[in-house]
């Protein structure tokens, strides 16, 4: 990706491990905008597993994670890749799957390009890594984003064993 698509002033760089309580505050933002309101003890829980969990990803490669920073190095969007081992099939000998998750940017960044910006560098990171397809869910937000870049509905189904 060229400079030039980029908004004015926002740079793409990779998460490190200490950006773990980063990611993790855009996660459960992202989360709020999809629910609401999210209860307390709730989110007390996610973030002691989740952040040991991100930043141990960042430090073994499981979890790839990238951040878009304004002028001043303010972290406004981000986005991570979960790389994980699957089965093979005829269709794919690659025992590597590629699934995005935590794509998140704030509020008054938003319908700039930058989510656009996020997702391109984490597609550009597959490609180069020689991934077959790539997986994610999306929400209402994010849905014409990804639609716009090729992605397609699956015939995933999922049962709530609560």
């Amino acid at each position: 990706m060229t400079d030039d698509t980029r908004p004015r002033g926002i740079t793409i760089r990779e998460a490190t491990p200490d950006d773990a309580e980063i990611i993790c505050r855009q996660r459960l933002a992202m989360f709020e905008d999809v629910w609401g309101d999210l209860d307390p003890g709730a989110v007390a829980a996610m973030e002691a597993t989740f952040v040991p969990w991100v930043r141990r990803g960042l430090i073994d490669g499981a979890y790839r994670g990238w951040l878009a920073c304004d002028g001043d190095g303010c972290v406004v969007a981000g986005g991570g890749l979960i790389v994980h081992e699957w089965m093979t099939s005829p269709r794919n000998s690659d025992s590597r799957r590629a699934y995005i998750a935590n794509i998140y940017t704030k509020p008054a960044y938003r319908s700039q390009g930058v989510a656009r910006c996020i997702m391109n560098a984490i597609l550009d990171w597959c490609r180069g890594e020689g991934f077959k397809g790539v997986a994610l869910h999306a929400s209402p937000y994010g849905r014409p984003l990804y639609e716009s870049l090729g992605f397609e509905p699956t015939n995933e189904m999922r049962l709530n064993l609560e």
